[in-house]
């Protein structure tokens, strides 16, 4: 079984080489990005990102006729959208075209279910739901957990309407109704609050009024300056609530927040994608945040960690290291699910080339920071940050595959000196396929 950790659209190219090695794949994706369509509807209905999630989804769908469907975006023009929305919702709308009728009642259902929460959500005046760029998938699939109550039977219910084999698992790294995001501290001191205003250019950020970086137990830890006392004690009640319950069912009342952290309200719709323009500074760690922006520590859900224990080979896939990878890694649990496997392989993928996140980074930059953030997963005792046990990076990294040709350095003794393999693969800024799946099925197969 091969269990794999991504985000994002790079994985994507590699699912049919995954698929062809085991007959058994457990995906698992973060459920952080705030960026595009789903900040839309994070704003307005709350609830997880599910942006990567349906990209894997639509994917992985055999029959064209569906995966036409559920990847089709409306317009850029809001009011185009709109009207396009609202042909899709009464069935009329070309795209339900070949579409079975029975399946294209059960689908609209759950459309007409969305359609109806966000009329809910309308008032004169208010900056309503902006349908531009909307994707069908994600509206379904925020249709489907709201009316069942949970984002992994959602998945379920799109996984089999789209006839995606039994042997496939999707996995929120959080089975949530709440919205998660990230921040990162980076180097200089400064902190970027949001998946999307991480990884796509923004800004410089500053250092924000309201908060300061305190020191909990040698961590640098944001924590806010000051707060309403009623403020404050929701917050301690939310954090409660995201520490202890390892299943989050029902968090409706949490999902969408009184008070949400200033840098979170504004929109990410519109957002430039240009890995070009590196950060000011280079990331020093990423973390959970609040609503009010104080650290929290999510703890992984159990299938998560069951697809980990059953793992032959555990894959960091290619992607965002920051914002697709370490969001999954810092998760409660993992650090010491991917610890306890003492037999199989734990393969980094390295990227290709340098993106906005990881410019000047070698190799062993990428195993360090991911030995840090499994690391940091173990570290909560009590609801308190403490020291962990003396681990090392081949605990969590047994091999580094890379492109042969590649722009990010590796030195290869550099990491057998840590008791890592370096794999070279065929490729420049990608791996050639059959390369990178002849080497990877021969270790999967020595297991």
């Amino acid at each position: 079984m091969f269990t794999v950790i991504s985000g994002g659209t790079s994985t994507n190219e590699l699912v049919n080489l995954f698929e062809s090695i085991s007959n058994s794949v457990s995906y698992i994706l973060p459920i952080s990005d705030n960026g595009g369509s789903t900040s839309e509807l994070i704003r307005v209905i709350g609830g997880p990102a599910i942006g990567d999630v349906r990209s894997r989804i639509t994917r992985l769908i055999p029959n064209p006729v569906y995966k036409h469907f559920f990847s089709y975006r409306l317009p850029a023009d809001e009011q185009r959208a709109e009207f396009e929305w609202n042909e899709i919702v009464s069935g009329t709308h070309g795209v339900w075209k070949q579409i079975e009728l029975p399946v294209k009642e059960l689908i609209r259902s759950f459309l007409i279910h969305i359609h109806m929460e966000l009329l809910k959500k309308s008032r004169p005046g208010a900056r309503n739901f902006n349908f531009a760029k909307a994707s069908i998938g994600n509206m379904f699939l925020s249709g489907a957990r709201l009316f069942v109550g949970s984002l992994d039977s959602a998945i379920e219910l799109m996984l089999r309407i789209c006839n995606i084999p039994q042997n496939t698992s999707i996995l929120p790294c959080l089975n949530t109704n709440f919205t998660y995001h990230i921040s990162a501290v980076l180097e200089d001191g400064s902190i970027i609050t949001g998946q999307s205003q991480i990884s796509h250019p923004i800004h410089k950020p500053v250092k924000d009024d309201n908060f300061e970086i305190s020191s909990t137990n040698g961590r640098n830890t944001p924590t806010p300056s000051s707060h309403t006392a009623s403020s404050f004690n929701d917050y301690q009640m939310i954090r409660k609530v995201l520490i202890d319950n390892h299943e989050r069912d029902n968090e409706n009342e949490f999902a969408v927040p009184v008070y949400t952290h200033p840098e979170l309200t504004k929109s990410q719709l519109h957002f430039t994608k240009d890995d070009s323009i590196p950060l000011p500074s280079p990331i020093k760690r990423v973390f959970y945040i609040s609503p009010y922006g104080e650290e929290v520590f999510p703890v992984a859900q159990s299938r998560v960690i069951s697809a980990v224990d059953s793992a032959e080979t555990i894959v960091y896939s290619i992607g965002s290291l920051f914002t697709s990878i370490i969001p999954v890694l810092i998760l409660q649990g993992m650090g010491q699910a991917i610890l306890s496997k003492k037999r199989g392989n734990k393969v980094l993928l390295l990227n290709g080339s340098y993106d906005r996140e990881t410019f000047t980074m070698t190799a062993l930059d990428f195993v360090k920071h991911i030995h840090e953030a499994l690391v940091y997963s173990m570290s909560l005792q009590n609801g308190k940050l403490s020291k962990t046990k003396r681990t090392k990076y081949k605990d969590f990294i047994t091999h580094v595959f890379y492109p042969e040709q590649g722009e990010i350095s590796v030195d290869a003794n550099e990491l057998a000196q840590h008791g890592i393999k370096g794999v070279p693969v065929k490729g420049l800024s990608t791996y050639d396929l059959d390369d990178l799946e002849m080497k990877l099925s021969i270790i999967h197969n020595e297991v």
